[in-house]
């Protein structure tokens, strides 16, 4: 899931509704390990995880009967972590602020290989044969502005000439609002930062990709 801020929210919100959480952190900024470090309210612990072997050497180590949530970071900027991710990844959480720039940043990109082309030949490396499950989480969603609807229809229809890549665009929203904006390397302790997190982890749990708190993964 790239985009530490919904990381570390989501990873609050897993912890709230009785999962057993870690956190791996695959961006080099290391925000996130930043974050567990300095505050003393942060649900799980957070490993560093920022390399091109992931697979091979971070992966076998995990926990698997629970939830593990991977912070990466913008795939043009580390190609080689990002593929190494992608090998072993469950399920991946594109966020995406629907606004042109980062639609266009997703699906023309000025430099480098588009995403959906990213995910979709990581397939071969997988046993599976398959790219893993794949959802847009839209991102500082204004109030009142139309622009989500919109570019949530762009994502699902493959742009409007219907020839780039389909997404699946998830229903929860996360809003623009400056308590989740400020969020990095702070408690979680208003409720700004909770209730749009928690719905994420209700719609992910219906979508089948969660187990059900006391049943099994």
């Amino acid at each position: 899931m790239g985009g530490t801020t919904n990381t570390g929210l989501l990873a609050y919100a897993l912890a709230r509704a009785g999962h057993k959480v870690t956190c791996y952190d695959a961006d080099e900024s290391l925000q996130l390990a930043a974050w567990q470090r300095d505050v003393t309210d942060f649900p799980c612990q957070v490993h560093v995880a920022d390399t091109p072997a992931f697979a091979e050497t971070i992966y076998p180590d995990m926990d698997h009967s629970g939830i593990n949530l991977v912070d990466a970071g913008h795939a043009e900027n580390h190609p080689d972590i990002v593929d190494s991710i992608l090998e072993v990844a469950d399920l991946v959480i594109v966020t995406v602020s629907p606004t042109k720039p980062d639609y266009e940043r997703l699906t023309k990109p000025e430099r480098g290989t588009t995403l959906a082309k990213v995910i979709r030949r990581s397939g071969a490396l997988r046993p599976s044969g398959l790219p893993p499950t794949t959802y847009v989480l839209l991102n500082r969603c204004q109030a009142n502005s139309g622009n989500p609807k919109k570019y949530a229809g762009l994502l699902r229809d493959g742009g409007k000439s219907g020839k780039d890549p389909k997404w699946t665009v998830l229903s929860t929203r996360i809003p623009r609002r400056e308590k989740i904006a400020d969020a990095v390397g702070a408690p979680c302790d208003v409720p700004e930062r909770k209730a749009p997190y928690d719905a994420l982890v209700t719609e992910l749990t219906k979508l089948g990709h969660l187990p059900a708190v006391g049943g099994t993964a």
